[in-house]
């Protein structure tokens, strides 16, 4: 399937990113990024720029903020560019920046370099930098290709440990019985500072697709 086909079903069904500006730093629209800076706003500040995203999030965002923002281990609003960069080397990965170092982007990626159990390997990870300091506001992860009795078990572990860090989710999927991947399994926590989702569908000639968002809200 092509990339841009995904993209739109994908927002048509909830997996896309929480909010237009957020979901421009998915993998799947990487090309495009790459290619014009990593944001397709043109001629704003950066300050502008971070406004336009904490509004777009507004509608998704919760009543009270987040006991924890978990993010693999990495610090929304405080882990740098170049610390993300540092970690890719240190643990062998190769990745791909925009032009202004506001999106980087990692392919294959141990899920050991994430303290991820299953030791399973990542597909793609993205990191999104504001503008202003090019802080850490946007991670996704994508995985591919996954069964549906792993892509279900990788799910539940996922957000057995968000639950168990942030408390009941904010929306969930109902699942009965065995899930044959048919209908999406989604959760969602949601809080006035930060946003974290998981989400496994199943995409033609992709097999199961597992992703994660977590994004910082200003």
């Amino acid at each position: 399937m092509r990339w841009w086909t995904w993209a739109k079903r994908a927002a048509v069904i909830g997996f896309g990113s929480t909010a237009v500006i957020g979901a421009m730093h998915m993998p799947i629209f990487r090309a495009v990024l790459m290619r014009v800076g990593a944001c397709p706003v043109a001629r704003v500040t950066p300050a502008q720029v971070e406004q336009a995203r904490n509004k777009a999030l507004q509608k998704r965002r919760g009543a009270d903020p987040a006991p924890a923002r978990p993010a693999f281990g990495f610090v929304l609003e405080r882990t740098s560019f170049d610390e993300v960069r540092v970690w890719a080397r240190a643990h062998g990965i190769a990745c791909e920046s925009s032009r202004n170092d506001s999106l980087l982007k990692c392919d294959a990626v141990p899920a050991s370099a994430l303290a991820w159990p299953g030791g399973a390997t990542l597909d793609e990870v993205a990191f999104g930098f504001r503008l202003a300091d090019h802080h850490l506001v946007n991670l996704t992860t994508l995985s591919s290709g996954l069964d549906p009795q792993s892509a279900r078990a990788r799910f539940t572990r996922r957000a057995d440990a968000l639950t168990n860090e942030l408390g009941a989710p904010a929306a969930q999927s109902a699942i009965a019985g065995a899930w044959d991947a048919r209908a999406p399994l989604f959760v969602s926590y949601r809080f006035n500072n930060y946003i974290a989702e998981v989400t496994a569908m199943a995409l033609p000639e992709r097999g199961v697709v597992l992703r994660e968002h977590y994004v910082s809200i200003g």
